[in-house]
């Protein structure tokens, strides 16, 4: 009886625990679903109101002089002086003397060719006279007999003909004697400045030896590089044109420093491979030496950007580079917080911005937080700029 009890009661508890937990599972109430709302994106817009815009093309380019010279030897020596402001660097007035070389060997030259000039003129002395007498010794002879005829050797003309010819031979080795002399000193042909110094004090030279180069200071000019798109929405002076005028721009470099230039003149022609015009901005007096003010000085080799004034666009959106989508798409946040794809005509558009001429309309309002994978209709929550 006890083995049955201690048996029984166990196993009827376990039976009616799996009875319960069974009506429990079967009369459980059922859950409500409640469909959940897609999250909403947070993002920044602004609205697109129509304008006219003065564009300007930003074009990128290296500082050069315009004119750059190297200055060679023109007669040999050895070079016995220098200017102290002969250095990579150094500034020179046009005229100012760089270097001498040791002019005494020209200077002996100079002399042993007047003292064959003065030779040449006594010879040429000597036949005039002697045709002189020739002449009046003919007029007596001619007096007393009329038929007496000259020839070309009578009056010493061939030999007036050589010495004259000498005496010009003459002139020209003193000439040239004399421009030894002169330059044996070594002048700055313009205002400029050192850019390579390649001689040196107690240096033997030749001539065509080469002893510096230079670059003049009046202006610099930048070689700007301009597309056929940045060339159409350009207003550039036809320099075909006697009188046009050239078209100022703002040249600007890594200092934040800005200087005033002009474009002077385009190549005329294009780039056989890239298609590119070249377009020459100019500044006058880059480093302030010829006006003497203290100004920050632009120096040749500069990289700078030139802003180019173009043309007005009338009635033009304008947006931000980055918002614009390929296909000329952009993201309108419509009246119901949702937004839709808008295909645009661009009219222009720069590294910043762009200029859509079609396709949207005042009070559009624009999404620009870039959003991954957009779709359209995606609600989103607009933080307005």
């Amino acid at each position: 009886m006890n083995l049955v009890i201690k048996i029984g009661l166990p196993v009827s508890i376990v039976l009616s625990a799996i009875t319960i937990a069974w009506i429990l599972i079967v009369n459980k109430p059922q859950a409500s679903q409640k469909p959940s709302e897609p999250p909403t994106l947070l993002v920044n817009s602004f609205v697109v109101q129509p304008e006219d815009v003065a564009i300007s093309v930003t074009v990128s380019g290296t500082v050069e002089p315009h004119t750059e010279t190297t200055l060679v030897s023109e007669v040999a020596g050895r070079i016995i002086e220098v200017s102290p402001a002969f250095l990579n660097g150094g500034f020179f007035n046009a005229g100012d003397v760089i270097l001498r070389i040791d002019p005494r060997n020209h200077i002996a030259e100079l002399k042993r060719t007047e003292a064959a000039l003065v030779r040449a003129r006594t010879q040429l002395a000597q036949e005039e006279s002697l045709a002189r007498y020739e002449r009046g010794d003919f007029e007596e002879l001619k007096s007393t007999n009329p038929n007496v005829n000259t020839s070309d050797l009578s009056f010493r003309k061939t030999q007036l003909a050589g010495a004259m010819a000498d005496v010009v031979a003459a002139e020209a080795q003193v000439i040239r004697a004399s421009g030894d002399v002169d330059r044996a000193e070594i002048q700055m042909p313009y205002a400029g400045i050192v850019r390579q110094k390649r001689a040196e004090l107690g240096q033997f030279v030749n001539p065509g030896t080469p002893l510096a180069v230079v670059f003049a200071i009046d202006f610099a000019e930048v070689r700007l590089p301009l597309s056929t798109v940045q060339v159409k929405n350009l207003a550039l002076p036809n320099f075909q044109v006697v009188g046009s005028e050239a078209v100022q721009v703002t040249v600007s470099g890594d200092s934040n420093k800005v200087w005033r230039g002009e474009i002077v003149r385009t190549e005329g022609v294009l780039d056989a491979r890239s298609r590119i015009l070249y377009a020459i901005a100019r500044v006058q007096d880059p480093y302030g030496f010829l006006s003497g003010e203290d100004v920050e000085p632009l120096r040749i080799g500069t990289f700078v950007d030139v802003a180019i004034p173009g043309k007005s666009l009338s009635n033009v959106f304008t947006i931000e580079r980055h918002i614009l989508k390929p296909g000329n798409k952009v993201w309108i946040i419509d009246d119901e917080s949702r937004i839709r794809a808008r295909t645009v005509t661009l009219a222009y558009a720069d590294a910043q911005y762009a200029y859509i001429s079609s396709g949207l309309i005042a009070g559009d309002r624009i999404c620009v937080t870039p959003i991954d994978n957009p779709l359209p209709g995606t609600l989103v929550r607009v933080v307005e700029n």
